[in-house]
């Protein structure tokens, strides 16, 4: 398997393949994704990053899936069955990350309440000094790096086996896929679990009701707004307000036709500026 996903990234890095393979993944790195407040409470995400020829996308596992169903020909129930889970689930990264794309640079898109935003910044904003440590993940020898960025100090480990520069968020820029990250206090952690062949696409995010904006700008906002969503949400902004109900009595609340997702323990930042 580890020669087989060696053989994809050399394939990856070379450029093999025809102009319409430039958007699928030649692999496909899931990181289980954990954050852990001031007070211990620990949340769990499952995300993924698949690594094309020319770029690499990070979601949400669940967007994955949704996507993945909807360019492979599957049924509307199957479909439906996805876009559910997706929208039915607690601990969900609500970014998507294109990294070198365009290229030298890195397209983020996320939301706030009740609006959707996208920033482009530079693939280099990330100063990594390596280190000598070493240390083995998912089967792959890793070498140590550091770095700070957003407010935060980050370790990361990444593999010379696979080699690819891209990572898990916007964490990126060194010889090799990071498999593993995290930042000095803790508060963020990302492992890869599975790394494995990709064949799946890698699916644009749709530019409708998009607003383009600053890294400085959204960092700002989206930390001011996640640290008390319905108090910052002013309600003369609320043009409409629904509760979704499902059978296993669960629900959702989605404003202005956006979901507002009210985390379990409480946002904890991935930049503090």
């Amino acid at each position: 398997m580890i020669a087989m996903i060696i053989s994809a990234v050399v394939a990856a890095v070379q450029g093999i393949g025809g102009p319409s393979e430039e958007r699928t993944a030649d692999i496909e790195c899931v990181y289980e994704y954990r954050t852990s407040d001031d007070k211990g409470r620990e949340d769990v995400y499952s995300t993924i990053l698949q690594v094309g020829k020319r770029s690499a996308k990070f979601v949400d596992y669940s967007t994955f899936q949704l996507d993945s169903a909807r360019t492979s020909g599957a049924s509307e129930d199957q479909v439906e069955a996805f876009r559910l889970r997706e929208e039915k689930k607690a601990q969900y990264f609500d970014y998507a990350i294109f990294q070198n794309e365009p290229a030298g640079n890195m397209t983020v898109y996320g939301t706030i309440i009740s609006d959707r935003y996208s920033y482009t910044e530079d693939s280099k904003a990330m100063k990594w000094t390596l280190a000598d440590d070493e240390k083995t993940i998912c089967g792959y020898q890793c070498h140590k790096a550091e770095c700070e960025y957003g407010g935060r100090k980050w370790t990361a480990w990444y593999s010379q086996d696979i080699p690819v520069s891209y990572g898990p968020w916007k964490l990126c820029g060194l010889p090799g896929l990071i498999l593993a990250a995290e930042d000095s206090d803790g508060a963020n952690k990302f492992e890869a679990i599975i790394l494995r062949n990709g064949a799946s696409a890698i699916t644009p995010v749709s530019d409708k009701n998009i607003t383009t904006t600053t890294r400085e700008k959204f960092v700002k906002a989206k930390n001011m707004f996640e640290s008390d969503p319905m108090g910052n949400l002013p309600p003369e902004s609320i043009s409409e307000m629904s509760i979704h109900k499902y059978d296993d009595g669960s629900r959702s609340i989605h404003i202005n036709g956006v979901q507002l997702r009210l985390r379990t323990n409480g946002y904890v930042p991935l930049e503090l500026k």
